[in-house]
């Protein structure tokens, strides 16, 4: 099937004038015309998360690059979020079928998928009357629903801090990896662009990053993939949401990285 034609334009000038922001330039306009073709996704060589990742100038390295039919071993999928999370298999904010969390997830691998999200959620304190990302937790594994975890938290934890709650970053990871002890559970970092509240800065989002990291050396059974270090700033519509272009590309990113931290042998 031929391909729908597409108009590339360029970007405007910036200051990122050396080859590492040509290469994030070339790289948003590649992923953005890709993003567009109906079912490309769905393929299991994911072309969009690919460029996106080899070309992203401050990327963690090759050891997160998705390889050619990269599954996971992870039948089940169960995903704690946050308000960035609402929404993902919403044909409202997710067009096409095939880039929705839930398709993304089974493109790599996973029979069965539990997205569990909330605005204002962060891992302690609820919001809005909405379970925190631990009565979340719970109530997952309450209903049997269990296999790997990936917890899109932390903005909200990091705003929290940022306020004076005094339960640190270190604490609250601690308390969502003892409840999942010994699962196999992927964290991504956190980031924010323009635009965001005070407490909701990306120095708030690195300070919690950095505690992510540590634990990674007290839980032999979390990996992190810095999802910070694969976004834009021009990825975000208030400083802490996503654009619909975005979304798509965080949900397939999101599953790459679960059959590049936890792969099928």
């Amino acid at each position: 099937m031929a391909a729908a034609a597409t108009t590339i334009v360029a970007p405007a000038a910036s200051a990122k004038t050396d080859v590492a922001g040509t290469l994030d330039a070339v790289s948003r306009i590649i992923t953005q015309n890709l993003s567009t073709q109906r079912g490309l996704s769905d393929t299991p060589f994911d072309v969009p998360s690919y460029l996106w990742v080899l070309t992203h100038p401050l990327g963690s390295g090759t050891q997160n690059l998705p390889r050619p039919n990269q599954k996971t071993m992870c039948n089940t999928v169960v995903q704690i979020g946050d308000s960035t999370s609402v929404g993902l298999d919403n044909s409202l904010r997710v067009p096409s079928p095939t880039d929705r969390m839930t398709a993304q997830y089974r493109r790599v691998g996973a029979k069965k998928v539990y997205l569990d999200a909330a605005n204002g959620r962060a891992v302690v304190e609820p919001a809005g009357g909405r379970p925190s990302g631990l009565e979340a937790i719970d109530d997952q594994l309450r209903r049997g629903h269990d296999g790997c975890w990936v917890i899109a938290l932390g903005a909200n934890d990091a705003a929290r801090i940022a306020e004076g709650s005094h339960i640190s970053a270190d604490r609250r990871i601690d308390l969502v990896m003892h409840r999942l002890a010994g699962r196999p559970v992927l964290w991504p970092t956190v980031r924010t662009g323009d635009g965001a509240l005070p407490q909701y800065a990306d120095a708030h989002m690195r300070a919690f990053n950095a505690a992510l990291r540590r634990a990674a050396h007290r839980y032999p059974n979390l990996r992190v993939y810095d999802f910070a270090a694969h976004t834009d700033r021009s990825w975000y519509v208030d400083g802490v949401h996503y654009t619909p272009d975005a979304m798509i590309q965080r949900n397939r990113l999101l599953a790459t990285a679960l059959a590049t931290s936890f792969p099928r042998r």
